[in-house]
């Protein structure tokens, strides 16, 4: 197992742990808010880390957590947490809020945290569960925070320096934007070296930068198989957004979903994709030019590794997964409980090198490291309902990070 610690969170448990070499450390307590996830933090830049570090907001204590090998930090911030996003140099972290345990979003305040002073800010934009990433201007060079709304669909363009000054008494911050961009949008990117940031909607992947303070659009991706994706990832070694992307289908019919991993290119377009197995494709991870899905099926759950190194992404293995104690129920929507039992998913990650994943068995508090030659199955305390959280980050200081909350 590569030297690199895993860390787990068991957000219903309220508890995350380290896994390395097969023995299980917890890390401390906290209720890891499921949709920002783990945000990883960069090495070097304004604070100095030379190792890795990341971030989660804590749901029920209203903290953004910042761990690491020197133990944890913690800093006030608003929730419900929706999304997390970070500055280059990783001293700035942008949390937004969301609906939490409410049927409709309700809070409209934004956290901007600085990892240097300690000293957050509190601000609002406007209510509806927004997507943030922080972008430069691509003509001043500015820090910007974009802000995407949705219903009805819009990106804000809020100065990072005037988010940071913003005073006491939570005011109300209103940036430059536009409104050329579907009402549906769900999954953000940023290409924090080229300024693109991307949105996924109904209508393919939405890119957009900042020009002199202003969002512009500059054009949309159509999707290259039928659906569309709900949830991205950025490769910062080859500029690439990917996604899995759903085929179009009845909610509660998620037996007979299609599922394709896709890659776009966020400066060309240029797409690619790989079929995956049928089912419930939840998250995935990526690593060492690889991607790993699980699928969740009546079946048989499979967890799928992509390479992506040469000129077409090709399955390099394809394993059966040992059966969760209470998968999701056919005919119904994959994410409702069964009775009092949680909805089980699995969360996976990939090791920087690309040749282990590792996957939950949700509600079954077992972690299977699958890698070629055979898998590995470690238990935790804890039983890991809806599947918990995995982050693999690199202790590479020259490995890049995805800048935005998975």
């Amino acid at each position: 197992m590569p030297h690199e610690q895993l860390v787990v969170a068991d957000y219903r448990a309220a508890r995350t742990y380290a896994l390395a070499g097969g023995s299980v450390r917890e890390l401390g307590g906290g209720v890891l808010a499921e949709h920002a996830g783990f945000l990883a933090l960069p090495h070097g830049g304004a604070s100095g880390a030379r190792h890795a570090r990341w971030a989660y907001a804590d749901d029920r204590a209203g903290a953004l957590v910042v761990g690491g090998p020197a133990g944890e930090r913690r800093h006030p911030i608003a929730i419900p947490a929706e999304h997390l996003a970070c500055d280059p140099a990783g001293r700035h972290v942008a949390v937004t809020t969301g609906a939490g345990a409410n049927a409709e979003p309700w809070s409209d305040v934004v956290t901007l945290v600085d990892l240097d002073d300690g000293e957050p800010v509190r601000f609002r934009v406007r209510t509806g569960e927004p997507g943030v990433v922080i972008a430069p201007d691509r003509r001043s060079g500015e820090a910007v925070l974009l802000i995407r709304h949705r219903e009805p669909g819009a990106i804000e363009a809020v100065p990072l320096e005037r988010a940071a000054a913003a005073g006491p008494h939570v005011p109300e911050l209103r940036g430059a934007t536009t409104h050329d961009i579907a009402d549906d949008g769900h999954g953000d990117v940023v290409d924090q070296r080229t300024g693109t940031a991307a949105t996924a909607t109904r209508r393919g992947l939405e890119r957009f930068a900042v020009e002199d303070g202003l969002p512009r659009p500059l054009g949309t991706v159509p999707w290259p198989v039928a659906g569309r994706a709900y949830y991205l990832r950025f490769d910062p070694a080859t500029g690439c957004a990917l996604g899995v992307v759903r085929g179009p289908g009845a909610p509660d019919a998620w037996t007979s979903w299609t599922n394709a991993l896709v890659e776009i290119d966020l400066e060309t377009g240029r797409t690619r994709h790989a079929d995956l197995p049928p089912g419930l494709a939840f998250r995935f991870a990526l690593g060492g030019g690889r991607a790993a899905v699980a699928t969740i099926h009546p079946d048989g759950d499979r967890l799928t590794l992509i390479d992506r190194s040469g000129p077409r992404m090709r399955t390099l293995w394809q394993t059966a997964l040992p059966a969760m104690s209470h998968p999701p129920a056919p005919g119904r929507l994959p994410w409702e409980p069964v009775g009092d039992a949680p909805a089980q998913r699995r969360a996976v990650a990939l090791d920087p090198s690309g040749t282990t994943a590792a996957v939950t068995r949700g509600g079954d508090g077992e972690i299977h490291l699958v890698r070629e030659e055979g898998t590995e199955t470690v238990a935790l305390p804890s039983p890991l309902h809806e599947g918990g959280h995995l982050l693999w980050p690199s202790s590479s200081p020259g490995a890049g990070t995805d800048p935005v909350g998975r």
